[in-house]
C-alpha cells in the first residue's frame, strides 16, 4: 500500500523533530550530567536555599522557554517538585513534554482576559517572544514572525488543572513586556505564591538597583504584601511578608 506523498511528507518531519529534540536535550544541553545551578545568574541556587528541606511543592513557570538552559525550575523538579511549564513556542513545550512528562505544560499565551491574540517570534525556539508589539519593534531586527495563540489568565489556567485551589510555592515569569499583566490575572486571594521571581524591565525607568521600586510591578507586589529579597541583572526574587 502506498503512502500519499503528504503523509510520507509528515512522516518526515515528525521523525526530524523526534531527532531535534533529543539533539537538544541530551547533546547540546547534556541532560544527562546533573548541573549545580540551571539559571542564567544563579537564581535557582537562592529559591533552593529559601526552599530548603521542602522535598515536594508547587511551582508555575511562564515564559519557561527550556527545560534546562536558564531555567529557574530545574532544580525543583529534580527534588520532586511538580508544577505548570507556559510558554508560546510550541517546540519549547514539545522539550518539557520530553524532558519534564510529570509537569502540566501549556502552549498559550498568559493575558487579563480569556481569548486569542497574536504573538511575535523570530525563531523556532527563543527567549525574546512576546505578545506585545513594542517589545518586538524593540528587540528584534529583520523580519520578525507573527502567530495566532490563545490566551488564558494564570487563576483560569489553575482553576483548569489539576492544581486547583493549592498554595503555589514559586511563582517564576519571564514573559517579554506582558509580566505586569500576568501578576494581575492572578487571583492572590487563593493563589499567592511563597516566592515570586519576575523579570523587571521597565522601559521608563533606568534599571539601576536603586531605582527598580519606581517600576509597576514591584509596586504592584508591594501592594500584594511582597517584599525585595535579591536582585540580579534583570530578575528580581520577592516573598511574601
Amino acid at each position: 500500500m502506498n503512502l500519499n506523498f503528504s503523509k510520507v511528507k509528515q512522516l518526515i518531519l515528525d521523525l526530524t523533530e523526534k531527532i531535534h529534540i533529543r539533539q537538544n536535550i541530551y547533546i547540546k544541553n547534556k541532560y544527562l550530567l546533573k548541573k549545580k545551578s540551571y539559571s542564567m545568574h544563579g537564581e535557582d541556587l537562592i529559591i533552593d536555599k529559601y526552599f530548603e528541606g521542602l522535598k515536594k511543592g508547587l511551582y508555575l513557570d511562564l515564559g519557561c522557554y527550556h527545560p534546562l538552559q536558564w531555567n529557574n525550575t530545574m532544580l525543583l523538579y529534580q527534588k520532586g517538585w511538580r508544577g505548570i511549564n507556559i510558554d508560546l513556542s510550541e517546540f519549547s513545550i514539545k522539550l518539557f513534554n520530553f524532558c519534564r512528562p510529570d509537569d502540566l505544560n501549556l502552549n498559550l499565551a498568559v493575558s487579563k482576559e480569556n481569548g486569542e491574540t497574536y504573538f511575535y517570534t523570530q525563531k523556532k525556539l527563543s527567549l525574546l517572544s512576546t505578545i506585545k508589539k513594542s517589545q518586538s519593534d524593540m528587540v528584534f531586527q529583520g523580519n520578525t514572525n507573527k502567530k495566532k495563540i490563545s490566551t488564558r489568565t494564570l487563576t483560569e489556567i489553575l482553576d483548569n488543572s489539576i492544581y486547583k485551589n493549592k498554595h503555589i510555592d514559586f511563582l517564576d515569569l519571564d514573559v517579554e513586556g506582558s509580566d505586569l499583566e500576568a501578576l494581575q490575572s492572578l487571583d492572590f486571594s487563593r493563589y499567592a505564591p511563597k516566592v515570586i521571581c519576575v523579570e523587571i524591565l521597565d522601559k521608563n525607568i533606568p534599571l539601576e538597583k536603586n531605582q527598580v521600586e519606581q517600576s509597576d510591578i514591584y509596586k504592584f507586589l508591594i501592594k500584594k504584601h511582597y517584599k525585595k529579597k535579591w536582585s540580579g541583572i534583570f530578575n528580581y526574587i520577592f516573598i511574601k511578608d
